[in-house]
């Protein structure tokens, strides 16, 4: 039979219907806006997973027209079945505003992004001409036409608005506001973050605080951006974020969607390997794919890749990662090898304090899509923590890519990386010991060696240059003999070699000597038959290499 046009990059929801693309319907979503959702309500959801759409879906389904034009594009849909479809169908008029191509340089570049929007809306309202508004009215709503307003004017712009609909209409509109925090992404990268938080401040407040003139308000975003700098004085706002069970498989595919979407494009084979990929993420108590991911692997017809993460910037992400505490990368090596962390997550964000505490970068990462939380349990402060976990094999790329760019766009380059991996394999250590020195006084720069715990810092670097290499499946801190081992490479090819590293601190003052701690490491290997794990594998060719350091001098041994 024939199969419907894939939806990819539509995300306006008459478009959808009026092509007869292939669409999972969401249309329950309006109905738990209205019974679950609060007079201003706040959507965080990560990137491409279906906030514009939804918005759209709203605008269409209350939007009131002449003649209710909207009403065939929800013949068929999960809503119509709704009790009081006929109660809100058609019966608001509706502002959409969307700021997520709102992206500049400066901050008044990004304003005039956003006054184009504006220009666009009043346009969409372009009737409220015929009525009969004041002098001052009338010049206000013709400058933003001419995208002539100035800063305070596109600041009290949706609430001159909603006034006029409310007063052209005899009933208050629903107001829409898709990515309201894309243009403080990009204000905070570039530099001009505190004065897009002042204008973003007023923008929304003079709407969404106490204006009697909106039936109701609904925000989107990535983050819910601290409440102390945006969301001053919305008392009234109701944050659901994809910790909450409200509206949770609203956005992105369940198990059920995505079946029966393989199923109709005749790919079942692989549904445990789309599983494996894109499922993972966590909303509220339900489990849900990415459908950006799911869409595009389909329409490449059945091409795994990582196709949500090459949609948007991870500019922000290895700058946290990279300048953050040095527990943060420690972290992201348990991460990628599957091992869970435990963190406190705050889900009031201010991007100035991002870097302050490794809990608000594990937050970032849990609300931007790289993270999912399990496991709530209320710590002795009172504060929520969580279990986090890699959501999939997709978003793992992310960190083995951050990863392989600190070794490869440093002063050490991918193929010293290959000359070191040939050094391990030929049991070369005096070349294996160089260039890992190189890699260190040159890259170890992003980590700090001079904390507490120097060992794991070594520890999680060599991980990170091991791990992308793709040679080896590498594990560390693992259960072996009568220990745990600091670092184990079991080869793919098991006729090939096996290696275990045990890592210790060089100290001048208390230690006699480098050549001592290399052998008490090699003793340790020994007497804790750290390599009964490998032999229990089928490895029978294994190297076991003590590597002790200073600061950054590394030295190597082998047995």
């Amino acid at each position: 039979m024939d199969r419907k046009k894939l939806p990819i990059g539509i995300s306006d929801y008459k478009e959808l219907i009026d092509e007869d693309y292939y669409y999972v319907d969401k249309t329950d979503f309006i109905r738990q806006i209205i019974e679950e959702g609060s007079k201003i309500t706040l959507l965080p959801r990560p990137r491409r997973f279906g906030k514009t759409l939804n918005l759209s879906t709203l605008r269409y389904f209350f939007e009131r027209t002449e003649g209710n034009i909207y009403r065939p594009l929800f013949n068929g849909k999960n809503i119509e079945q709704w009790k009081d479809f006929d109660r809100y169908q058609g019966k608001y008029p509706v502002i959409l505003v969307t700021l997520k191509d709102c992206k500049g340089d400066t901050f008044e570049a990004t304003l005039s992004q956003i006054k184009i929007q504006m220009q666009q809306e009043f346009a969409r309202h372009r009737y409220l001409l015929n009525d009969e508004l004041s002098e001052l009215d009338r010049l206000w709503f013709n400058q933003v036409l001419m995208l002539q307003a100035d800063e305070v004017m596109i600041q009290n712009s949706l609430l001159f608005l909603s006034g006029l609909l409310a007063t052209h209409w005899g009933t208050p509109p629903l107001v829409l506001l898709d990515e309201y925090d894309t243009p403080i992404h990009v204000a905070f990268d570039k530099g001009y973050y505190d004065r897009m938080i002042g204008f973003m401040r007023n923008f929304m407040s003079l709407v969404f605080k106490d204006n009697t003139d909106i039936f109701r308000g609904i925000i989107t975003g990535i983050l819910r951006v601290s409440k102390e700098s945006i969301f001053s004085g919305l008392n009234n706002i109701d944050v659901d974020t994809i910790l909450e069970l409200p509206m949770c498989t609203s956005f992105g595919f369940t198990q059920e969607e995505t079946d029966q979407m393989l199923t109709d494009y005749l790919l079942d084979a692989q549904k445990d390997e789309v599983k494996n990929w894109y499922n993972g993420y966590l909303f509220g108590d339900q489990t849900v794919y990415n459908p950006w991911s799911v869409l595009s692997f389909i329409n490449k017809g059945g091409v795994l890749a990582p196709y949500w993460v090459n949609t948007g910037s991870d500019v922000l992400l290895r700058h946290l990662l990279a300048d953050g505490p040095s527990q943060i990368r420690m972290g992201v090596e348990s991460l990628i090898q599957g091992e869970p962390i435990r963190s406190v997550i705050n889900d009031k964000l201010a991007f100035p304090d991002l870097l302050s505490e490794a809990s608000n970068i594990w937050s970032f990462m849990l609300f931007s899509g790289y993270l999912k939380a399990t496991d709530p349990v209320k710590n002795n402060d009172d504060l929520m923590e969580y279990t986090l976990q890699v959501p999939n094999r997709e978003v793992r790329t992310v960190f083995f890519t951050i990863i392989r760019s600190w070794i490869n766009n440093g002063p050490v380059k991918n193929d010293r990386l290959e000359l070191m991996l040939q050094a391990l394999k030929e049991k070369n250590m005096p070349i294996f010991q160089r260039i890992l020195n190189d890699f260190v006084v040159n890259t170890l720069s992003y980590y700090d060696t001079s904390g507490r715990e120097p060992e794991k810092v070594y520890q999680a670097f060599l991980l990170g240059m091991l791990v992308s290499s793709g040679a080896y499946e590498v594990s560390s801190n693992r259960e072996s003999g009568l220990g745990r081992y600091d670092i184990l490479l079991r080869p793919r090819d098991l006729s090939l070699q096996g290696v275990i590293m045990e890592l210790k601190l060089y100290d001048p003052v208390y230690d006699e000597s480098v050549e001592s701690v290399l052998d008490s490491a090699l003793q340790q290997i020994e007497d804790k038959q750290y390599a009964a794990t490998l032999r229990a594998a089928g490895v029978t060719d294994i190297l076991k290499m003590a590597i002790t350091f200073d600061g950054k001098r590394v030295w190597v041994k082998m047995a």
